[in-house]
């Protein structure tokens, strides 16, 4: 008489969060104040690149003297999208794997709005010192209260606050993209099976 077959179960792993939040939220910290960091730098060159005033011709009413104001906010736009780029290039380089987690998405959104909140800020505070200078040395018996009025009209700051939006918006938008990419790259889960294991089966007399 055949004894019973003695079958052995193939082993099997336990499937655990693969999420680490403590490092995601570190990643998002970190992330945001690299951007606000960079955002100082990106208001300096804002400043830098921006096209200038003519304070006499605006003061006279010149209507292509009032032109440069739409460029102030076009430039602004165009290096939040450098910034952001640059962001998410340096998250990628630095730390290629947290790059592609919620941690990084979130502090490239919150990140990018706090360093264009930033340029602007510091770009501002230096257009406003030179508006005041030149409204100063062509109206030298102008008083204060004056020039502070036509300075706040000619300041120099951001108009369209959408542009405040081109870097979040480009950063999270590129690392979206690579991190989509990097899993296109990956094996598929069929290729990702375990190899089966093999039963053993006795037979007692």
């Amino acid at each position: 008489m055949e004894a019973p077959l003695a079958y052995r179960p193939p082993a099997h792993s336990v499937i655990t969060d693969p999420l680490d939040w403590w490092r995601e939220a570190r990643t998002a910290a970190v992330v945001a104040v690299f951007a606000a960091l960079l955002g100082s730098v990106v208001g300096v060159i804002w400043h830098a690149a921006a096209p200038t005033v003519g304070i006499l011709a605006a003061v006279n009413g010149s209507a292509a003297a009032m032109k440069p104001f739409v460029g102030d906010d076009v430039w602004l736009g165009f290096l939040g999208v450098i910034a952001g780029i640059v962001c998410v290039l340096v998250l990628v380089v630095v730390a290629p794997e947290a790059s592609r987690g919620p941690g990084a998405q979130l502090g490239l959104a919150v990140g990018g709005l706090l360093g264009m909140l930033v340029a602007a800020r510091i770009g501002h505070r230096i257009g406003h010192h030179h508006v005041v200078e030149a409204l100063q040395a062509a109206f030298p018996r102008g008083n204060a209260a004056g020039i502070r009025s036509v300075a706040s009209l000619l300041d120099f700051k951001v108009r369209a606050t959408g542009v405040l939006l081109s870097w979040p918006v480009a950063s999270v938008v590129l690392g979206a993209v690579t991190a989509w990419v990097h899993e296109l790259r990956q094996p598929t889960a069929t290729n990702r099976l375990p190899a089966p294991v093999n039963s053993t089966y006795s037979v007692s007399p």
